[in-house]
């Protein structure tokens, strides 16, 4: 006898994975971020230097810790393995359903919100003037994907194997894999990831077309408010 067929993948679980990749790329930024301004203001503030280094146990740890968190999460959003959750899975499910961001999707949404009068003029008339994706808007969302996975894979990916396996431990190998890291590509990943998956929720709550070169969805701002919230932490430190 054939194996039952498992249930229909809905829109709820859409969104459940969907979250799970939101929350992924947040902590990336978060862990990127924080990272990048302790050691910056711990270099450049000998005051602040000297608290941190009353704990320095703790905050090497930290450092450790951010790094690690930031290339390990990375490696699971970008992982192509279709038995891993990652951004790929997400996207697969967006291209293969575009009628959880159709006009009948849309208007449900609207009708979520507390409040909403469940038959109105101005909701029929925006819903019908809506943007509906099709699959040929819907599939370059992973080509786009395509030049970022590959940066990762070839410079960043191997960095994540020696952390979470420490599969070398000649400090010149660790050292070579780490001296073709820059900076930009890992703002370039990170700027992408979140463009991406606010591009996704801002189509299907406003009918609005991706739109994922520059900075249009908040990034810049979310790395100024993580940026600052760090460096008020560090100087309020006793």
């Amino acid at each position: 006898m054939a194996a039952s067929a498992g249930p229909p993948f809905s829109e709820k679980d859409y969104w459940r994975d969907y979250d799970i990749i939101r929350d992924d790329v947040h902590t990336a930024m978060v862990a990127c971020y924080t990272h990048r301004t302790i050691s910056s203001i711990a270099a450049n503030d000998d005051q602040i230097l000297e608290r941190i280094n009353r704990s320095a146990e703790f905050w090497q740890v930290t450092s450790f810790s951010l790094q690690n968190t930031l290339f390990i999460v990375l490696a699971r959003i970008l992982d192509s393995d279709p038995d891993v959750h990652s951004i790929h899975h997400v996207l697969s499910a967006t291209i293969a359903h575009p009628e959880f961001f159709n006009h009948e999707a849309l208007r449900a949404r609207k009708l979520s919100i507390p409040g909403t009068e469940p038959s109105t003029p101005w909701l029929d008339e925006y819903v019908a003037n809506a943007w509906e994706p099709t699959l040929q808007d819907l599939r370059p969302l992973k080509k786009a994907l395509a030049p970022h996975k590959n940066k990762f894979d070839s410079i960043y990916k191997p960095i994540r194997h020696q952390i979470a396996h420490i599969i070398h431990k000649d400090p010149a190998i660790v050292e070579a894999l780490y001296s073709r890291t820059l900076r930009a590509d890992i703002d370039d990943i990170l700027r992408f990831l979140h463009c991406l998956v606010k591009s996704i929720w801002y189509m299907a709550h406003n009918a609005e077309r991706p739109n994922l070169n520059g900075d249009h969805y908040g990034y810049a701002e979310r790395v100024t408010q993580i940026t600052r919230d760090t460096g008020s932490m560090l100087r309020s430190l006793p």
